[in-house]
């Protein structure tokens, strides 16, 4: 188990005699590297990893000691997933023995992590290695539509018309090195707080929006956006919106204008903030609202004025994190701990029960937080992490605007079909997310997230409906992400599947395995998959890979590529192409053999810590919003021990998360 760290492979090591040295060797009597590990490098490791020119970028020569090694972890982690997964050595090299695996194995693991690390995180000497640093941040688009939604009760999504963010850290984009401010975002911003407060206030007091009783989420899509909650058994929850959640005061009786505008503006403010606001700071934005009602705009107009400065304030467009006078390691104030918390589990502002427990400065218990994350997982307002979550790490934004099968070869895909296939993989997730199932289902389940169209398009019993919903599965192939539909057509050629972009996509997105770009020489395959000089599309994959350039990698990528054949290049199961029956065998470098994407799942499944450990790093790095070093190894090990415990339950690794240092803590540089 992870939780144990290095312990087993150090008691195999020692159990195997490993532990002395040459007699001879002074040098060898100090360092196990050189005597133990540097021998097996040259003999196994050396022939392809040496020198400028060391197969994928990986010079293991240069090491002749423990000090030069231990001062390159990365390196040493990428030899240990390789030889984990038995990707290397490479098929036809001589392999590792038993005596050489452990012994490669032990030191590699009792030396990638030293047991402080953790302690580390917050030690004088090692803040500048500590990556806590993280910018008071923008909010990304997703988060504006969310927060906007929240706070004046209308889905009206401004934040799509904005420029795209970019991504970084682990490759999400609410990362704040890379959310800038451009010229053309603060037009953005002023055109949409005006646009939103006309929608919610207009200048008749009214709300047109509430007309039929009040604006409900999830809202009835009949393509089900997924930005919009799940329509499932799990998540029918309606929640009426009061009449008019924003004018919480009109003038009247002894109510004057401005006292009735100063409690509206206090109540908008506090909440557009996400913390308590200053009789100052709403005295400054009444002067909004003095301007216009002096001119005679009326009182709501006066008000909207007032409200619109809210909404262009840094206090809300920004998840800002106040730093202290001395640089050190921090913890975030209550309300600061509520922000993050809901933007990390909602992509949204906090409620009022969050601000509340920060006002009574309740938030550092850790009985409270716990009960916080189960009750926001369940709140349909999941469906944010959800979805921001989901379609960033499965990589499947594209889909329908730059990723688009060919329209005549296949004319059924359209808008409609690729909103609803991304709506389909967010479901998944938000399933696992609202249900607290295990993680595992990820990877292979007997259920799918499904309506009318998509279950035709699959070619599954009919379904009556437009509505998504948690639909049972007649077999396990299409269960699980393998299966998506949205992951097998943005893997695939506009006119034929790719089994190398499908092993390329297991690999790195359920494993986290790196893989490097092919050689400028490595010539290409046809864009097409008729059959060309009488090889298959297939054929053609197994010589390409003969090359010695190309063995390496495709040896790993092709296999699990293969096995997801009978899916063709828009999600549909196929049993034949062009009068042959489809071939999706494959045969992974250790030597197991699988057929079909059943069997595939269960290979996967046999590596399930990998997977777990590799979607724990994801969700850590999204939870902080910044990359990850060595340093937060120790955070991803303790969400491995609690998921272990829990039987790989979802919120494990949520509220793992959630009450981790990292989490709570923030590096500041005044």
């Amino acid at each position: 188990m992870p939780g144990t760290r290095p312990l087993i492979a150090v008691a195999s090591l020692l159990a195997l005699g490993l532990r002395s040295a040459p007699a001879d060797s002074a040098e060898a009597a100090v360092d196990p590297f050189a005597s133990q590990v540097r021998p097996i490098l040259q003999a196994k490791c050396l022939s392809c990893h040496a020198g400028d020119e060391a197969e994928g970028g990986l010079d293991l020569s240069k090491y002749h000691d423990g000090a030069a090694a231990l001062a390159a972890p990365e390196d040493w982690e990428r030899v240990l997933q390789r030889v984990n997964l038995v990707e290397m050595p490479p098929e036809g090299s001589p392999g590792l023995t038993d005596v050489e695996r452990v012994a490669l194995v032990g030191w590699i693991q009792a030396h990638r992590k030293p047991e402080d690390d953790c302690a580390r995180l917050a030690g004088d000497a090692t803040q500048g290695f500590y990556p806590g640093h993280v910018l008071s941040r923008r909010l990304s688009r997703d988060e504006y539509n969310n927060t906007i939604r929240d706070l004046v009760g209308l889905d009206l999504r401004p934040a799509d018309d904005f420029p795209a963010d970019g991504s970084g850290g682990e490759g999400f984009d609410n990362v704040g090195d890379t959310l800038y401010v451009s010229t053309v975002q603060v037009e953005h911003y002023l055109t949409a707080a005006k646009k939103v407060l006309d929608a919610a206030l207009p200048s008749d007091g009214g709300r047109d929006a509430f007309a039929t009783g009040g604006l409900t989420t999830p809202t009835d899509s009949p393509v089900a956006k997924e930005s919009r909650p799940l329509l499932s058994p799990v998540a029918k929850e309606s929640r009426p919106l009061p009449a008019n959640p924003i004018l919480i005061a009109q003038p009247g009786g002894s109510l004057p204008p401005r006292e009735a505008a100063r409690q509206v503006v206090a109540q908008f403010a506090r909440r557009a903030f996400r913390r308590p606001v200053s009789a100052e700071e709403v005295e400054r934005l009444l002067t909004m609202f003095d301007r216009g009602y002096q001119r005679g705009d009326g009182f709501v107009p006066a008000v909207k004025l007032a409200l619109q400065a809210v909404l262009i304030s840094p206090h809300f467009l920004f998840l800002v994190e106040q730093t202290p006078e001395t640089e050190g390691v921090y913890r975030l104030s209550h309300y600061e701990l509520a922000a993050r918390l809901a933007y990390f589990i909602w992509a949204s502002m906090p409620d009022e029960q969050l601000l509340a427990l920060a006002r009574d400065q309740r938030l550092y218990d850790a009985s409270v937080l716990k009960a916080q994350v189960q009750r926001m997982l369940a709140d349909p307002k999941a469906h944010g992490l959800a979805a921001s979550f989901a379609v960033q790490w499965l990589g499947i934004g594209p889909l329908g605007e730059t990723v688009r099968p060919d329209a005549v070869r296949f004319p059924e895909f359209d808008a409609e079909l690729a909103a609803l296939m991304r709506a389909e993989a967010v479901g998944l997730f938000e399933t696992v997310l609202r249900e607290d199932r295990s993680l595992l289902e990820l990877v292979d389940c007997d259920y799918a997230i499904l309506n009318d169209r998509l279950a035709a398009h699959y070619g599954l019993p009919p379904l009556a409906g437009s509505e998504l919903r948690k639909t049972p599965l007649e077999d396990r192939r299409r269960g699980g992400v393998l299966g998506l539909g949205a992951v097998l057509t943005t893997t695939s050629y506009p006119l034929r599947t790719s089994p190398v972009l499908r092993g390329k996509w297991i690999l790195e997105e359920l494993f986290g395995a790196t893989v490097p770009p092919p050689p400028p020489d490595a010539g290409t395959l046809p864009e097409d998959d008729r059959n060309t000089a009488g090889l298959s599309l297939r054929e053609q994959l197994e010589a390409h890979r003969k090359r010695p350039e190309c063995a390496a990698c495709h040896q790993r990528m092709d296999p699990l590529g293969f096995g997801l054949e009978c899916f063709d290049a828009v999600g549909r199961w196929r049993h034949h192409w062009a009068g042959e029956p489809i071939d999706a065998s494959g045969q992974l470098p250790s030597g197991q053999s699988f057929s079909g994407p059943v069997e595939l799942k269960q290979v996967l499944l046999a590596r399930k810590d990998e997977f777990v450990r590799h979607l724990s790093r994801k969700m850590l790095g999204y939870a902080l919003g910044r990359g990850l070093s060595q340093f937060d190894d120790c955070i991803v090990d303790d969400t491995m021990e609690a998921l272990q415990a829990s039987d790989y339950r979802s919120s494990a690794l949520i509220e793992t998360i959630v009450l981790s240092y990292p989490f709570q803590h923030r590096y500041a540089k005044p």
